[in-house]
């Protein structure tokens, strides 16, 4: 599982110890100096709205299989949050998608990842059709009613959708015809 401390050091097998290092308690090698810093593993998320709906997909992988969480996925090494998240929302839906406005950035602790900083955006979608059938990751994918919503996995989730309905006025016109 992603998230756990190293109890050995990776790079000459010592045995790490904690001290406090710049203000934060660390896990450190006496041997060789390596510092085992838990760092967030990035990822990014799409929050799509059409005609006063918002499109959710079912989770079908761990963490959380069965629940609803709008696209989303991590972000690759040399790959930037924007072109992830484009990314992620083709994979798991079918849409192609231009990124409209940044929603926020969310830190989000979990215990099958550690923690998670999670980039999400509000996405128009610009071609493709529905096709949840496309990846194995997801169960289904479908628009919900802004009214009749699911619980969503996570809370940051809830809030950035909750942001692009809200806080920003709702839907724009070119979005509610799409």
């Amino acid at each position: 599982m992603y998230g756990k401390e190293y109890t050995y050091c990776p790079h000459c097998g010592g045995t790490l110890i904690r001290r406090v290092i710049e203000e934060m308690p660390r896990k450190q090698c006496p041997g060789c100096g390596f510092v085992h810093y838990r760092n967030p593993l990035p990822a990014t998320g799409a929050v799509a709205v059409r005609g006063g709906e918002i499109l959710l997909i079912q989770r079908g992988i761990e963490p959380g299989i069965g629940l609803w969480t709008p696209p989303s996925g991590f972000i690759e090494s040399g790959e930037s949050a924007e072109l992830a998240c484009l990314r992620e929302f083709r994979e798991e839906t079918g849409f192609e998608g231009t990124i409209r406005e940044l929603l926020g950035v969310y830190r989000q602790p979990t215990d099958f990842y550690g923690e998670i900083l999670l980039v999400m955006y509000r996405v128009e979608i610009v071609g493709g059709a529905l096709n949840p059938e496309g990846c194995d990751e997801i169960l289904d994918a479908r628009f919900f009613p802004v009214d009749d919503m699911p619980d969503m996995l996570f809370t940051s989730f809830q809030k950035a959708v909750e942001r692009a309905l809200f806080c920003r006025g709702g839907v724009s016109s070119n979005e509610s015809e799409s």
